[in-house]
């Protein structure tokens, strides 16, 4: 492993996959594709910027590629069009691209519940997603299955921090795939899988087992 790039950097995931990226030997160029520049210096980091970010890719092969694009219906001002754009259309826009060069693993973060013949909107946008993905024929493609995030997010998300609140009292009585899952520990899962094939989807125990956490 030589070479990564990461998309969604800004948000609770990617810019802590950055962080752990910057600072793992086993990686020698971090590409990073934004919107804009980051602000960031590092030997390592490389930015691909375009405001149309998928404008941005190069035709450079890259040894892997994490993707931890997403937004919520809220931050879109409940555009549905506009979710669907960053949550599948960039994703899958993401996924041909590495077909198209030839990266030999891929590591999307999804949501628990993907399922695209879902009757719930999020779901359903997410199970599409992963469906488009399966059919490029990608070498190994790693699907992230998290239930609730924890983690300092930079924007407040009331019915989240809610749901991390009961998520944790009731954790114990919860089935293991709907335990909140700490930020760091699917930033570290999801850099492990960089170098695993074949692909498959993971929800909370493979996550924390990539996360090198045995228990």
């Amino acid at each position: 492993m030589s070479s990564i790039l990461i998309a969604g950097a800004t948000g609770l995931i990617g810019s802590t996959v950055l962080q752990f990226a910057l600072a793992d030997a086993r990686y020698t160029k971090v590409v990073v594709l934004a919107r804009r520049p980051l602000g960031l210096s590092h030997p390592k980091l490389v930015e691909w910027t375009h405001p149309e970010l998928l404008e941005g890719l190069r035709s450079e092969r890259v040894d892997a590629a994490v993707c931890c694009l997403g937004t919520t219906i809220r931050n879109v001002g409940g555009d549905q069009a506009k979710f669907i754009h960053v949550d599948k259309d960039l994703v899958v826009g993401l996924g041909r691209w590495a077909k198209a060069q030839g990266v030999p693993v891929m590591c999307v973060v999804s949501a628990i519940g993907a399922d695209a013949g879902s009757r719930i909107f999020y779901n359903r946008v997410k199970g599409e997603m992963e469906q488009d993905l399966k059919v490029l024929g990608l070498p190994a493609l790693h699907l992230f299955h998290p239930s609730i995030l924890t983690g300092p997010r930079k924007e407040k998300r009331f019915g989240e921090r809610v749901g991390i609140v009961l998520g944790q009292l009731f954790a114990p009585l919860l089935p293991a795939r709907y335990k909140p899952m700490p930020h760091d520990v699917l930033a570290k899962a999801l850099l492990n899988a960089t170098d695993r094939s074949p692909g498959g989807t993971h929800t909370y125990r493979e996550i924390r087992e990539l996360a090198g956490i045995r228990s």
